[in-house]
């Protein structure tokens, strides 16, 4: 066994850095959250080059004393907490006492103090060594600066996001605390650029400054109170939803978590009213005893756990149901004496505790319901893996795995009555195909005007026709955008879309990609873009669809491809413009069409997925007859 060392202070608080100092997001959320610790009412935060290069917070709060300035820099050296017992009554943000020190190590750290009956002290660290200490002059307060984070840690230095992806992540960590305090005015910028700004004058003021005001006219307050357990805030009406996550703020006694158990409730909530991959928006607290919440978990404090998860998922199910209830009852009301069409209403049921897993939405598009990616032949026995809510996949399952005929002959002997069915049958999905083999093919016929039959050598192709041509005419879409042969059609009337911050960073960074997919965008005014022009490849574009689908999932779509953005749309319009089955093609059609397929590289299945090409094989079709064995 190697020998064991005992670390010097300089190495275990590097180590110790590592789980509570993340990123520079994780820097200005333990300053700003020691700020509000010290009863600051306002409090300014200004970073430079995503909290990289410098991070300053200063607050009007209590501040720290002359000779406590030093202390704070040590490891375990907190005012939250003086005995165990404290652990488990904590009401501050923070009290590991680990967050100074961790950020000293790994950066420069300059802070400035001074309390009502003291003078300014200064006090200068580097890489958690003091550099210098003294008096200075300053307003009662804190004024903390951290200054080139990983100077001395390269090899985590390298792994820090381009300074605009960290300005994201602090910007949305600085939204939600914004929320989480509306009582305390929070001023924040990124290079010089005041981002939000906020007055502390109450919820909706905080919702105002991060949001809008569009966002004021589609909430409704909740106050629900059951015992020890209270819940405040705001929710989205039942026709506001977002395309994300980012616009749901969560507290457990005024501190911003990412509970799951709270999440789930609030999904649940909301199922009967929202469609699918929309999400709705809140800004809520729940209020619980401290003794009763463990707030302890990890690290970054933004998980908790709860004593009773069940009790509190049923308070927080009962509380969104019941207001949302309440809520569109009287809109009910209100529309009816307008003479609108009624809306019937059910009451909530009070939630079963006991079932708190989260349920799927499932969809049975027809279009798709057979999935033909998984046939394989056990004990001749075809298996044609289908989605299970499907009638259509459920007939042909029993067509194609029947074994036992419904009638018998009148006969003594056991035997079943042969039932001629294919003991392979491969569908030709992922294989290029083949061009030489499709060219000196010859049509044969074509079966339920759907289906084309065609001969080659000892093989025979059953070709759908609509999944073909509409195969063909999605690579033809495909091709003009990959080479650039894009026009835009302009909008009659220009589309405009509000979005948070976080949207608004995203969406910057991919505006050349849209454009080049001929889209007219650009940004108009703060949080929002102007939409004047659509690809004219997709002339009945739903445009607010398309950007809510685009902003849905805004952590995916780095690594993607101009042409993913649009792909299912294209893929629609070539659905729709394609030849339906039924309709009746001209001999001259069906051989364009066979052409079509074996003209270059054409992947064997249609955009969504579904192969178009059967193939048999003599030997296949002589079994089935058992001219072979």
């Amino acid at each position: 066994m190697a020998k064991i060392n005992i670390l010097k202070p300089e190495i275990f608080n590097k180590i110790s850095a590592g789980e509570v100092v993340e990123k520079p997001a994780s820097i200005v959320k333990e300053l700003i959250e020691n700020s509000i610790d010290a009863g600051a009412d306002k409090i300014n935060i200004q970073i430079y080059d995503g909290g990289i290069t410098k991070i300053v917070v200063s607050d009007n709060g209590s501040g720290i004393e002359p000779d406590d300035l030093e202390s704070a820099f040590l490891p375990h050296a907190t005012s939250k907490i003086a005995n165990e017992d404290d652990l488990y009554n904590i009401a501050t943000l923070g009290f590991r006492g680990e967050a100074l020190a961790s950020i000293a190590a790994v950066s420069q750290v300059e802070v400035i103090s001074k309390t009502i009956n003291s003078n300014g002290n200064s006090i200068k660290i580097s890489g958690g060594e003091i550099v210098a200490e003294g008096e200075k002059g300053s307003p009662a307060g804190t004024y903390i600066c951290v200054e080139n984070l990983f100077f001395n840690t390269p090899a985590r230095q390298k792994f820090l996001k381009k300074p605009k992806k960290e300005e994201s992540d602090i910007t949305t960590l600085v939204a939600k605390l914004i929320l989480a305090n509306p009582n305390i005015s929070i001023k924040y910028s990124a290079d010089d650029k005041l981002i939000y700004s906020s007055s502390g004058q109450g919820l909706k003021d905080a919702i105002f400054a991060v949001y809008g005001a569009q966002t004021l006219n589609s909430i409704i307050p909740i106050e629900f109170e059951r015992g020890n357990y209270k819940l405040t805030g705001y929710l989205g009406k039942t026709s506001f939803f977002k395309p994300n996550r980012t616009y749901q703020t969560i507290m457990v006694n005024n501190r911003y978590v990412a509970d799951s158990i709270i999440n789930v409730a609030l999904s649940q909530s909301y199922e009967s009213y929202m469609m699918k991959h929309c999400f709705p928006f809140c800004v809520i607290n729940f209020s619980i005893p401290v003794n009763e919440v463990d707030v302890n978990v990890h690290p970054s404090k933004l998980e908790v756990r709860f004593q009773d998860s069940r009790a509190v998922f049923g308070f927080i199910y009962s509380a969104i149901s019941e207001t949302l209830f309440n809520y569109l009852t009287q809109k009910t009301n209100e529309e009816v004496e307008t003479k609108q069409p009624e809306i019937q209403l059910s009451k909530p049921e009070e939630v079963d505790v006991r079932k708190t897993e989260t349920t799927q939405n499932t969809s049975n598009d027809l279009g798709m319901s057979i999935l033909f990616d998984n046939l394989t032949q056990d004990n001749n026995r075809l298996e044609l893996h289908s989605s299970k809510d499907s009638v259509l996949s459920e007939i042909i399952i029993e067509k194609l795995t029947s074994q036992t005929p419904k009638e018998t002959l009148n006969t003594t002997e056991e035997k079943p009555v042969f039932v001629p069915q294919p003991t392979q049958q491969q569908l030709i999905k992922e294989e290029i195909v083949d061009k030489d083999a499709y060219l000196s093919s010859q049509i044969i016929g074509k079966a339920f005007n759907t289906f084309v039959i065609l001969e080659q050598e000892d093989n025979l192709y059953f070709i759908d026709q609509h999944a073909a041509h509409e195969r063909l005419l999605f690579d033809k879409f495909v091709s003009q955008i990959k080479n650039d042969n894009v026009s835009s059609q302009p909008l009659l009337l220009p589309y405009t879309i509000e979005v948070n911050y976080q949207e608004e960073q995203f969406l910057n960074e991919n505006l050349s990609m849209l454009q080049s997919l001929g889209f007219g965008i650009e940004p108009f005014g703060n949080l929002s873009f102007k939409i004047s022009a659509i690809p004219s490849l997709l002339p009945d574009l739903n445009v607010p669809n398309f950007f809510s689908n685009f902003l849905a999932n805004l952590n995916n779509y780095s690594q993607m491809k101009s042409i993913d953005l649009i792909r299912d749309d294209l893929a629609e319009k070539a659905c729709k413009h394609a030849v339906k089955g039924g309709d009746d093609l001209s001999k001259e059609e069906l051989i364009k069409l066979v052409r079509g397929v074996g003209d270059g590289n054409v992947t064997m299945q249609c955009p969504h997925g579904r192969p178009f090409v059967v193939k048999f094989t003599r030997k296949d079709i002589d079994k089935w007859f058992r001219r072979i064995v």
